[in-house]
């Protein structure tokens, strides 16, 4: 090896550490930071838990009507307005769109309530907050790691203790001495398999600085929703979930403005969304505004049908999210 070669090795080597360390974020540091790790979310617990009901009520505005509503109905647009995309799974997205609105009508129509409507819409959300979770760590594990592999374990010990601290929530004031007697002694089984999985990745070789970031900030976030639910605390249990409701959407516009983005560079998509990828940012704040403003103009005066198009668009971004990110099997030839 001649002398001359070392700085350009050096350099090469320069170069690519670099890249590997712009290459471990999805959008970038600060958006990935503030709008996917969600890393303001302990201020915006302070704020609401140091705010009076009128302050916290104000969170929960913005959160509704603003953040959560526009980040579901957002999901018919990216489905319906890529064309390409729709017609990879054509029959399966309107076979699952007609089923949904007929079944929700026709519980509607029949029992005159939302009530197993909305049972069924908690425990869905459940399953799909869990499995964002981890699908958006499984972008930065990736990132971090291209050569991993789906592991289906990995999948359950993410996912289950989510759903068990989102399932407390709900039980967190049952009388029930017995069971409640058992979920206090399982409570800590699940705070301490968090923080393994915290320090399993603070000390794992090949993660990132962002796959251990985002790990951090959604596992410290529901330890303390166990903890609000553990110890009787309702007060930091509504303003966690308010929280965790904003963590979830925000990351998913982000991520969904990430896909947009990375399918008109490589000219995957066709349609009304390759057409405003271009000022996608622009589009998405209009369509938030807009969506937040007759939203709350339609619950206002028309609280029955706006809860029924909810519910429906809920459970419409629940399974077309799941197919939107579900990989299909590359073609045999």
């Amino acid at each position: 090896m001649s002398v001359s070669t070392i700085p350009q090795q050096i350099s090469s080597s320069e170069a690519t550490t670099a890249k590997a360390k712009s290459g471990q974020w999805i959008l970038g540091p600060g958006f990935d930071l503030l709008f996917i790790m969600n890393l303001m979310w302990p201020l915006l617990f302070w704020i609401g838990f140091e705010s009076d009901l009128a302050g916290h009520s104000s969170l929960q505005f913005w959160q509704i009507y603003f953040v959560t509503t526009p980040h579901r109905w957002i999901t018919l647009f990216i489905v319906l307005g890529d064309w390409n995309r729709f017609r990879e799974r054509q029959t399966m997205f309107l076979t699952l769109g007609a089923a949904i609105v007929a079944i929700c009508l026709l519980v509607r129509g029949l029992t005159g309530t939302m009530t197993c409507l909305l049972a069924v819409d908690y425990l869905w959300n459940a399953w799909h907050f869990a499995s964002q979770h981890h699908g958006i760590y499984r972008i930065y594990q990736r990132k971090a790691d291209p050569g991993c592999g789906s592991d289906p374990a990995q999948k359950w010990v993410f996912r289950l203790p989510l759903l068990y601290i989102i399932s407390r929530i709900v039980g967190w004031s049952w009388q029930f001495e017995t069971l409640d007697r058992a979920f206090l002694q399982l409570d800590y089984a699940v705070g301490g398999l968090l923080v393994i999985m915290m320090a399993a990745v603070w000390f794992k070789p090949r993660a990132s600085w962002a796959q251990i970031g985002y790990l951090t900030s959604v596992l410290t976030l529901y330890l303390a929703l166990l903890a609000a639910v553990h110890y009787s605390r309702p007060d930091m249990v509504l303003v966690l979930s308010t929280c965790s409701a904003l963590f979830h959407a925000t990351e998913y516009l982000a991520v969904i403005s990430w896909n947009v983005k990375d399918r008109e560079a490589k000219e995957q998509s066709t349609g009304p969304v390759r057409n405003f990828a271009p000022i996608w940012l622009f589009f998405l704040a209009m369509f938030v505004v807009a969506l937040g403003i007759a939203g709350w103009y339609a619950d206002k005066y028309w609280l029955k049908v706006w809860v029924t198009l909810n519910v429906i668009m809920a459970f419409l971004h629940y399974s077309y999210d799941g197919l939107i990110w579900r990989r299909r099997p590359a073609p045999q030839t």
